[in-house]
């Protein structure tokens, strides 16, 4: 899978070489996960296509995903060469970590801590507060998917508002896009119950799109409708989990766990 957008960004470096990989290595005396490298090797750093992870640190009302805009890549002085300069600039007390991507305020990094094999951690500097995500880069990346910025989202002045009437003919495109559009315009009018009806049959049918981008936003809105405290049919549930539990694909597995964390919490 392809993480990065086409473009190139501030973040984008030169091509890695062997030489930059072996002065990292030595630098921070460790082993660079393989799957970090083979990433790199595509582009050495930049913003990321494949831009958030299914996780709920509930900083907010509806937040459900961390968003991860750009990755760093390796060159001296440069990507995550910067590493120390970061955690001396923002007091990180965390040792034998490398940081991933952040701004400041909020850091991804790789944490050697407790194995040769890094797991990957996020790092709150104003809260002072470090959560495990995953227990390696490969599962991090086998997680990303891609949550998408448009108009939308944003309903103010000037702001391009989608009908009900318009939605229903997006979901029901030829056009990735254009479905992807219509499931985020649906999320606006989901709070009357036969809405949210309509959405839970569209969500169960583009499951069995024959398109793996359309499949995954579909489970993503599953998850969403689920956990955001709707009126959702116990048998919407049912079926969402049992799709998930048939399927190989980490994000479908991280999914499921965030449902059944879900459910379990607010069925006691």
């Amino acid at each position: 899978m392809n993480i990065w957008k086409s473009e190139e960004s501030s973040y984008t470096l030169n091509n890695l070489t062997s030489e930059d990989i072996d002065k990292a290595e030595k630098h921070f005396r460790v082993k660079l996960p393989k799957a970090y490298i083979d990433t790199l090797r595509e582009k050495n750093g930049g913003n990321l296509l494949y831009n958030a992870l299914p996780i709920s640190l509930n900083r907010w009302e509806g937040d459900n995903y961390l968003l991860i805009e750009h990755l760093l890549g390796i060159k001296e002085n440069e990507g995550i060469m910067m590493t120390d300069y970061y955690v001396k600039e923002w007091q990180i007390k965390r040792k034998n970590i490398i940081l991933l991507s952040g701004d400041g305020h909020e850091w991804l990094a790789l944490d050697y801590n407790h194995s040769v094999n890094p797991k990957v951690i996020y790092i709150d500097t104003e809260e002072d507060k470090i959560i495990e995500l995953y227990s390696s880069f490969d599962e991090m990346v086998d997680n990303l998917f891609i949550q998408e910025e448009n108009e939308n989202d944003q309903v103010g002045e000037g702001a391009i508002i989608i009908t009900l009437e318009e939605a229903r003919k997006l979901v029901r495109s030829n056009d990735i896009s254009e479905i992807k559009n219509g499931l985020d315009a649906f999320e606006h009018y989901i709070y009357e119950d036969n809405i949210l009806a309509e959405h839970q049959d569209d969500i169960i049918r583009l499951l069995k799109h024959d398109e793996e981008d359309v499949v995954e936003y579909a489970a993503q809105k599953a998850w969403s409708a689920i956990t955001m405290g709707y009126n959702v049919k116990r048998e919407f549930i049912n079926y969402v989990i049992s799709d998930f539990e048939k399927r190989q694909d980490q994000i479908f597995k991280t999914f499921l766990y965030l449902i059944s964390e879900y459910l379990n919490d607010n069925e006691r």
